[in-house]
């Protein structure tokens, strides 16, 4: 019986990290370039334990899904959407940390500095993309290939890179990620949609429904426990009687 209370915790315990990585998913709905996370559930070693209960050793295994998100026009010059595989490569100036994004909401800063919108530098083939002052205030434009243009004169190209495993990327925060044991390859022929934002891939009907099930799931796995709970205190009592 103490087995059957340890199989409906461990149930419980995986409905939660499920309710987490789906309230986090809907908290980001609206986050540019965001990708939903998910967990694949593996049973091992699957087996009857002492009470003929099925019992297994459980392992959830998170992981990034890259389904293209809608494309949302803007209009803004300095927006971008990838189309198909890639990432942008931004970097961290204070810490020199490099993190990939499908966020391609970009602004120039006080010093011509091509940045995301919360701050972080964007990369070119070359480096930081940095505007001359006689280029900033000209007409800014990003062509589909990937170059940033003042006026008509050409001043960076936009550095895209895919991964061979681009779904383990370690999430750093909202929709950006790090690679932790992967190198970076280069897109040498990217698609980009000027004018346009990718949108989050997370579908909110969707999760929703899936909370409730997970939510089902443990209640179901609480009355276990309460059912067992009750049997146990009833055999004590009754123990107590002899």
């Amino acid at each position: 019986m103490l087995l059957r209370l340890q199989n409906a915790a461990a149930s419980m315990t995986e409905a939660i990290r499920q309710q987490e990585r789906l309230a986090n998913n809907l908290a980001n709905v609206n986050t540019a370039g965001y990708k939903q996370e998910r967990f694949f559930v593996e049973a091992l070693n699957e087996r009857l334990d002492a009470e003929r209960s099925p019992r297994s050793d459980r392992r959830l295994t998170q992981w990034n899904d890259l389904t293209q998100g809608a494309l949302e026009h803007t209009g803004s010059p300095l927006d971008v959407a990838i189309e198909g595989d890639g990432f942008f490569v931004v970097t961290d100036a204070a810490t020199g940390a490099t993190f990939y994004t499908r966020a391609g909401q970009f602004r120039l800063d006080g010093e011509g500095y091509l940045r995301t919108i919360d701050g972080l530098l964007v990369e070119g083939e070359d480096g930081p993309i940095q505007l001359l002052p006689h280029e900033r205030n000209r007409t800014l434009s990003i062509s589909q290939d990937g170059v940033l243009r003042a006026d008509e004169r050409e001043v960076a190209r936009l550095r895209i890179v895919r991964f061979a495993r681009p779904e383990a990327l370690q999430r750093v925060e909202g929709a950006r990620f790090a690679a932790t044991d992967q190198e970076p390859l280069p897109v040498e022929t990217p698609h980009l949609r000027p004018g346009f934002l990718e949108s989050s891939n997370v579908n909110p009907v969707l999760a929703m429904t899936e909370m409730i099930e997970h939510f089902h799931r443990f209640e179901t796995q609480q009355k276990v426990i309460q059912t067992t709970d009750q049997l146990l205190g009833q055999i004590t009592r009754d123990l107590g009687k002899f």
